[in-house]
């Protein structure tokens, strides 16, 4: 594309900067942003092999639903009239791949016609297609058929695709000698087996937050202030400010406990301790998260926007020892490549990662903190 195909993007967006006329880099740069703001969603069709939407996979349902799932590109060669979509809800496309319950033949399928990367275990591939979900590589059309199943009057009255004679079971829960898994719940943060590769995160964890710290609205003035109150420095106010968004001040007494997901076996430092939870959000945390007696720590990491090698294996617990404002924010979105590997060599490979956010975090001057210790 030319310099004018992009300022003709910015113009039909309403979105030309000062910079944008000045050259083809400025122009481009400007559409990444909107790109990364979320106000435009760019479609690759390059990748695409084929161009037929009957090509790619369709899930049906005893109801007469069928779920067409496609490559998102394919939108913008067919129109379709009840579409879901989750770009950057990784939680959202998680519990609707949930509510369909696919059998490994299904999800075989899906993976192999949508052209995914074909993992050995059940839970790697259904994130192989949350991941595709979130990044918006796929979507699902759904058709409704007219046909509408007659009411259930015994079994027999069905027809046959929809009855099976088989009896209800639980599975191999009702197997001799079955042992349930460490962690119940799916997502690679939860298998105790991989470890995430510090530096891959590391290196590449940011927040998608566009702020302009030469130009902050009121509100984010007044955060500044207070962060810089609290004696962090310009970097981590910085951070702090990009992380999260409806910043407010909340007071707290001697006695009251902040809490904080950490790695088991990693020391906390309390000085670079800027993201905790207050009982209150904690509160919300376990009640989306702890299920079944385990933490859903892939649903943890998702819902705090926490860098991968944060396994959230532990919880280390403070405790206020003098009286402290805080500010609390709602914890902003954030993306990061990420590896995890296992034994005998095995990887993931790296991958990326889009964290959907929407927790609460407390930032405070941690001089006024203690960490509880075996905690």
């Amino acid at each position: 594309m030319e310099h004018a195909d992009w300022l003709k993007v910015l113009r039909e967006m309403d979105a030309i900067t000062v910079n944008s006329d000045i050259s083809l880099d400025y122009s481009q740069r400007d559409v990444i942003n909107l790109v990364i703001r979320g106000r435009l969603i760019a479609y690759s069709l390059g990748s695409l092999d084929v161009h037929n939407m009957g090509d790619y996979p369709i899930i049906n349902t005893p109801q007469g639903v069928q779920y067409h799932f496609i490559l998102s590109s394919l939108l913008l060669l067919s129109e379709s009239d009840e579409v879901k979509s989750f770009r950057n809800e990784w939680q959202q496309a998680g519990e609707f791949l949930e509510t369909l319950a696919l059998s490994d033949e299904q999800l075989g399928m899906l993976i192999s016609g949508l052209k995914l990367r074909a993992w050995p275990n059940q839970a790697d591939r259904i994130d192989s297609l949350k991941t595709a979900f979130a990044m918006g590589q796929i979507a699902v059309v759904i058709i409704r058929d007219s046909v509408v199943v007659p009411p259930k009057r015994s079994p027999e009255d069905l027809p046959a695709e929809y009855y099976s004679p088989k009896p209800y079971t639980l599975g191999p829960h009702e197997e001799p000698g079955y042992e349930p898994p460490e962690n119940p719940h799916a997502g690679l943060h939860n298998q105790e087996a991989l470890t995430p590769d510090f530096t891959t995160s590391a290196e590449s964890f940011k927040t998608t937050r566009q702020v302009d710290m030469k130009n902050l609205s009121q509100e984010d003035k007044a955060t500044r202030k207070a962060l810089k109150a609290q004696n962090w420095d310009k970097r981590k106010v910085e951070q702090i400010i990009k992380a999260g968004d409806d910043f407010t001040e909340t007071s707290y007494e001697t006695g009251d406990k902040l809490y904080g997901f950490n790695t088991a076996g990693r020391a906390r430092s309390l000085d670079n301790s800027a993201y905790l939870l207050d009982e209150t959000g904690m509160d919300d945390v376990k009640e989306k998260y702890f299920k079944q007696d385990y933490w859903d720590k892939e649903g943890v990491k998702d819902y705090l926007a926490l860098p991968c090698f944060n396994q959230a294996s532990t919880i280390d617990v403070m405790e206020v020892i003098e009286p402290t404002t805080g500010v609390q924010s709602t914890i902003g979105k954030a993306t990061e490549l990420l590896r995890y590997d296992g034994v005998d060599g095995y990887t993931t490979g790296t991958i990326g990662k889009i964290m959907g956010g929407g927790g609460t975090q407390i930032t405070l001057d941690t001089s006024a903190l203690k960490l509880l210790p075996g905690k």
